[in-house]
């Protein structure tokens, strides 16, 4: 069976607005950071329960480290859903109960 990566909208408009802040000071560098976290689903995807367990944010929640930031993903039966990226600085609790609360 082929493992798929799915990627939420929510974590669509993160890797847009890493690309977007990091862009403002070097372009080169947003588009190899983007590139980089965009690399890491794969290997998510091929190895789903290397990432930490945070179940308290959400049930069948995973979190990956790469470098300052956090890739929140759930394993799925083929394959991974990429639901947020977010940088280590932000308030990852409050991001995950507004986003709760929109489901």
């Amino acid at each position: 069976m082929t493992r798929t990566v799915h990627i939420a909208e929510t974590a669509k408009l993160d890797l847009q607005n890493i690309w977007d802040y990091v862009a403002d000071y070097d372009v080169g560098a947003a588009d190899k950071l983007v590139r980089e976290l965009i690399k890491k689903f794969a290997l998510l995807r091929d190895f789903p329960h290397i990432g930490r367990e945070q179940n308290r944010l959400l049930i069948n929640l995973r979190s990956f480290v790469f470098k300052d930031y956090l890739i929140f993903y759930q394993p799925l039966d083929d394959g991974i859903e990429i639901l947020r990226v977010m940088h280590g600085a932000q308030d990852i609790q409050r991001v995950f109960d507004r986003f709760l609360d929109a489901l």
